[in-house]
């Protein structure tokens, strides 16, 4: 894999999704970023959760090759009052001009997350659809147990228009045809990797290329060999390698079309 990469007349692959900003990473972030550009790994988009992390994102950019998204999580939502939330999208939208996307936003409707804060949630989700849209950005999408509910919002609201990406889609063929449908694409990370995720599987073979990322989510969602570990950056090339099986393509490949599918998407690459 390593040679297929450091031969490729492109060079350097994208990481679509994870969060160098997270303090986790803070005594080995430069030497795990150093080895994964070593592996041809070159740029490395966030998702953003909430101020300190996009505060954070700034002053790391200064050092790493990192594309910046802010956006409110859905845990954050979940966790603040209406007022906090409001006064964080008021941070939020003139920090926008200088990201490359809104996100992430969404619904996290697992019982423990949402507790009580389903309407706030749905409400916030609306707001920061209305600021990328406003901003001209592309949306990066944190969707769990909440298909149907996003569904109502979009046809309600539409998707802004220069899209988005679903990130860490771990879904059926049948729910990412409903992104697709709406023009968005889907990113797939470590649990592709996992051998029992056969619904993930084999709605990646299914998945029209043009419409598919790859990512870590790096420090979370490793693949199985790496579990019980923070995710490293390097594990997109197990990703790469696993949609590469599933896509009967060579891994360099996918590490091609899914970069320049990026580039497409998030354009100030």
């Amino acid at each position: 894999m390593r040679d297929l990469i450091m031969d490729s007349d492109l060079g350097l692959w994208v990481d679509s999704h994870c969060h160098l900003a997270d303090p986790r990473w803070d005594q080995s972030r430069a030497v795990m970023v150093a080895e994964a550009r070593r592996q041809g790994l070159g740029f490395f988009m966030q998702g953003g959760v909430n101020p300190t992390d996009w505060r954070r994102q700034i002053e790391l950019q200064k050092e790493f090759p990192i594309g910046l998204c802010f956006g409110l999580h859905p845990y954050f939502v979940a966790a603040h009052s209406k007022e906090k939330c409001e006064l964080a999208l008021d941070e939020l939208a003139p920090l926008l001009p200088q990201a490359m996307a809104l996100g992430e936003l969404g619904l996290d409707f697992r019982p423990h997350i949402m507790k009580e804060s389903a309407d706030l949630q749905i409400q916030i989700f609306e707001d920061q659809l209305t600021l990328a849209e406003a901003a001209e950005k592309p949306i990066v999408l944190h969707l769990v147990q909440c298909h149907d509910q996003a569904l109502q919002i979009f046809n309600l609201w539409g998707v802004p228009p220069k899209k988005g990406m679903v990130h860490s889609f771990n879904g059926s063929w049948q729910k990412a045809q409903d992104f697709i449908n709406l023009g968005l694409c889907l990113s797939v990370g470590g649990p592709l990797v996992r051998p029992e995720n056969t619904k993930l599987k084999q709605a990646v073979r299914e998945i029209p290329l043009e419409y598919l990322l790859i990512e870590t989510d790096s420090p979370d969602q490793p693949p199985e060999a790496l579990q019980g570990q923070m995710n490293p950056l390097s594990s997109l090339l197990m990703v790469a390698a696993e949609v590469a099986r599933l896509k009967d393509k060579a891994p360099v490949e996918i590490l091609e079309i899914t970069t320049n599918n990026f580039k497409r998407l998030f354009p100030m690459v």
